[in-house]
């Protein structure tokens, strides 16, 4: 953008009055390069062309899921998701997964009071590194006084030791399972229900995690997934919860796009303790690129979550795979990961 005092003289028409200012704006449009740094064909998640696609998973070989909805990364919101500088001078598959798993396996704050799965009584960090841990250091706790909230979103069972233990620390729980048929009816009016101070009681919900904004989004059923999907801040609200403490979530890749709406929502202000699984294997969905950008992409929501105040606390390696059907030596295809926020 150039600004000046005056325009140029237009013949017949004189000079504009010294008192205005003129305004020209330059727009370069760079050239793509998919391998040029910096510059990206497009930012993971991101398509040339807004369209509707079918509810399948790509096959091998082929951009990774995009989801029948518009990307989230074209909405507007509170704050948007600050991507990282490349890892090195030059594209680096190498470079940018060495990062991510050095983030994911190296815990930023030292908890000597823990509380291990299915556990309600704290206690030292265990010998044999359990699959998650809580911090239960007195001042990541709720007060004795206030009442305690969990969620957890998971399906197949996954979470019974979570649930164990929020329910025997006497927090109202509340499980989001869409594949569970004894829960509560699909949609918001019966599904979401206020149960304060109902303490140890594991209220179950045939729901699931959302990432996109409502306008955003359609309310359509998919495969075993029935029910209705609806953003953490959303379910906050319908249940009258101003915070969570503990959240568990095993999203099946679709972590990091609801990591991203966590960020750019401020919901994570909310939330004290996250247990979590991330998924290496593929992009997740509606993540596409490179495997560098998708990589730097997964780096960036990782900075995005420990500014938002979370410190790794724990890291438990699940099974032996391939990362973006990479194999790579002595890396696994998921991690679970323990957060403590302590900026709440």
């Amino acid at each position: 953008m150039v600004v000046g005092p005056r325009l140029p003289a237009v013949p017949g028409e004189g000079l504009v009055e010294p008192q205005e200012f003129a305004f020209s704006v330059i727009s370069i449009e760079p050239e793509r390069n998919p391998r040029q740094r910096g510059s990206p064909s497009r930012r993971p998640g991101m398509q040339e062309e807004e369209m509707e696609v079918e509810d399948v998973e790509r096959r091998e070989g082929v951009q990774a899921y995009e989801d029948e909805n518009e990307m989230h990364s074209r909405q507007t919101g509170p704050r948007k998701l600050e991507l990282q500088a490349w890892a090195a001078d030059e594209l680096s598959f190498t470079a940018e997964l060495n990062r991510v798993i050095t983030f994911i396996t190296r815990p930023q704050l030292s908890c000597p009071i823990v509380l291990s799965p299915g556990e309600t009584k704290a206690s030292q960090p265990p010998a044999d590194p359990p699959r998650w841990l809580l911090c239960a250091e007195d001042w990541l706790l709720p007060a004795a006084d206030t009442p305690c909230v969990a969620y957890s979103f998971s399906m197949d069972g996954g979470d019974a030791d979570f649930l164990k233990t929020v329910a025997g620390l006497g927090c109202e729980v509340h499980s989001f399972d869409p594949s569970n048929s004894n829960a509560s009816g699909g949609h918001l009016g019966n599904s979401l229900v206020s149960s304060h101070g109902n303490k140890g009681v594991v209220h179950r919900h045939k729901m699931w995690l959302e990432w996109r904004a409502p306008k955003r989004r359609k309310q359509k059923t998919r495969g075993n997934r029935g029910g209705v999907s609806q953003t953490l801040a959303d379910i906050m609200a319908a249940l009258g919860h101003h915070t969570v403490h503990f959240l568990y979530a095993d999203l099946l890749s679709a972590e990091w796009r609801v990591f991203q709406n966590w960020i750019e929502s401020e919901t994570l202000q909310s939330v004290h303790h996250i247990v979590a699984t991330v998924h290496l294997q593929w992009a997740g969905f509606e993540v596409g690129g490179t495997n560098e950008e998708v990589l730097r992409y997964w780096f960036s929501i990782l900075q995005g979550l420990q500014a938002s105040g979370l410190q790794l606390v724990h890291s438990s390696a699940g099974e032996s795979g391939s990362v973006l059907k990479e194999t790579v030596e002595h890396v696994h295809s998921s991690y679970t990961l323990s957060w403590a926020n302590t900026r709440r």
